[in-house]
């Protein structure tokens, strides 16, 4: 019988289970879906029943490990806490904001990285305090009477963060922070201060990257908040497309060799920087940036790409046995890529109609979102992520597909999941997505009546639709339905644009909803203004 180490983490200390002492964090945790609470030095040893007590009384704000040593790494009047109940909010964001964000799409930044730092860099440290309140926030509900409490506990340690950057020395210490700045500030609808996070850490990504490899890791969690960013318009901070697309281009992705390491945490991020690659595409044409010709080279050269994403990722799922945390994200990564697929066909011109097209592709991405819905059941409890997974797909499903029973069947999930996403939150985006409903179904005969559909769940052991499929001309995924299940908003009356200004205190969002043209010459017709109360 092997002896447990008497050097080993803290984490494995009190749980009395042997360390194999692996550092910055012990395999044994992280394997055990564990935050490693680090190690002690040799000065500040003691044995596991002290430490345990220890840890129950300490009056050290802090990680554990560093409030063990009672030595903070910074003397800057800045670090020190705001209020004492400090460690109840870093405890909720290490046991459930970390895990809940890890569970889609894995990500070494906040299982390791973030968990790592925070011991020993205040600003990382008060960051991670003002999301574990934000977290509580969410769980509350907004509106309650904690709200504003919690909203300026959680600003001020934001603030600290920022305060305290200064002191850290390295370019990935900095865009760890940036990260965790830019949940935060999309949590507190400070969409100015989010794009500003963005744009610097895409800077020094871009920048630095050759010199120290370690920010190579930071990139899949960066490209995946910058498309939920990209994809969240608020209309007093609309997303910089151009300034996004100078400080990392489209060339920059497609000139990057492929990832040789693959494992669902690169291959989602791969998918990620090509979605967002597309969606600054579309904004040099739309915005008259990019001339045509050279503009369908570029998307020629990033389908492609999508094509050897497809490839191997089929290659690498032969390969590899997925584990039960891994099938969630085989789920989601197929409803983000049938998402993606369907936007790149679909283009950016044209009548609405044209996304009528992808009926079966709309039917097989919202059986995905049930499907993952079915696995990230939390009971009545919020189930929050600081990542994307599950609601920009089913905005998408609600907004450009007018099957009557489809769009039911996603608002249904949406007014039920009770879920966070960063910045969208699902039951804020059903109302929304509701009221822009009503709108464009003004014009069908009352009451609107069509044939209820029930999402089957599908098999996860079968996801049979193979990868190959997709880059076949003219692929479409069979449909079960039909488009005479219900009525069909004219072309005329469908809405081509929503834009919203959030008022999170007022616990309203005033809606522009940007209808189709009545000729085929102009842009968009008559602007519709809506006030949907959350």
């Amino acid at each position: 019988m092997s002896s447990r180490s008497k050097s080993g983490c803290i984490t494995c200390k009190i749980r009395r289970v042997k360390c194999d002492e692996t550092k910055p964090a012990c395999q044994k945790c992280l394997s055990s879906k564990r935050t490693c609470d680090g190690y002690l030095s040799n000065e500040n040893a003691m044995s596991r029943r002290k430490l345990a007590e220890t840890v129950r009384h300490l009056s050290v704000i802090g990680p554990v490990s560093r409030a063990l040593t009672q030595s903070p790494s910074s003397s800057n009047p800045l670090s020190r806490p705001v209020s004492p109940n400090d460690t109840t909010f870093f405890d909720l964001f290490r046991r459930a904001t970390v895990p809940g964000t890890c569970t889609i799409f894995p990500s070494s930044i906040w299982a390791e990285n973030v968990m790592q730092l925070a011991h020993g860099e205040p600003a990382i440290w008060h960051a991670t305090v003002a999301l574990g309140t934000l977290h509580q926030r969410e769980s509350l509900g907004l509106g309650g009477p904690e709200d504003a409490h919690l909203a300026r506990r959680a600003e001020a340690h934001y603030i600290r963060a920022m305060a305290l950057a200064a002191e850290l020395d390295s370019s990935t210490k900095v865009v760890t922070l940036s990260i965790l700045l830019i949940a935060a500030a999309s949590m507190l609808s400070r969409f100015s201060d989010m794009q500003t996070h963005i744009m610097s850490s895409l800077r020094i990504v871009n920048q630095d990257s050759a010199q120290h490899p370690s920010l190579g890791a930071l990139r899949g969690s960066l490209m995946r908040i910058d498309v939920q960013a990209m994809t969240f318009s608020d209309s007093s901070s609309p997303y910089p497309f151009q300034q996004s697309a100078a400080v990392s281009t489209v060339d920059t992705l497609l000139n990057s060799p492929f990832p040789q390491e693959l494992s669902y945490e690169t291959l989602s991020s791969e998918m990620f920087a090509i979605a967002r690659g597309f969606f600054l595409l579309d904004d040099t044409l739309l915005s008259g940036v990019a001339p045509h010709g050279p503009w369908l080279t570029k998307l020629d050269a990033l389908i492609r790409r999508l094509v050897v994403w497809e490839n191997r990722v089929a290659s690498w799922e032969v390969s590899h046995q997925p584990t039960h945390s891994h099938v969630t994200t085989r789920v989601c990564l197929r409803l983000f890529h049938v998402t993606m697929r369907i936007v790149i066909h679909a283009s950016s011109f044209g009548p609405e109609s044209r996304w009528d097209i992808f009926l079966g592709n709309f039917e097989y991405s919202l059986r995905l979102a049930a499907t993952l819905v079915d696995r990230l059941r939390s009971g009545n409890s919020v189930s929050l992520s600081l990542e994307p997974g599950l609601i920009i797909p089913l905005w998408m499903i609600v907004h450009r597909c007018r099957h009557w029973g489809l769009r039911r069947a996603a608002l249904d999930i949406l007014a039920t999941v009770n879920r966070v996403e960063g910045m969208w939150r699902s039951e804020a985006t059903g109302k929304i997505l509701a009221a822009m409903v009503e709108v464009e179904e003004e014009s069908l005969p009352q009451p609107v009546i069509g044939t209820v559909y029930n999402p089957v769940l599908l098999d996860v052991s079968m996801l049979t639709i193979p990868w190959s499929a997709w880059s076949k001309p003219g692929f479409l995924v069979p449909t079960s339905i039909r488009w005479d299940d219900g009525p069909v908003v004219p072309d005329k009356k469908r809405v081509k644009e929503i834009v919203g200004m959030v008022h999170l205190s007022d616990r309203l969002v005033d809606l522009s909803l940007l209808m189709s043209a009545e000729n085929d010459e102009d842009p968009y017709g008559l602007t519709r203004l809506v006030t949907v109360h959350l």
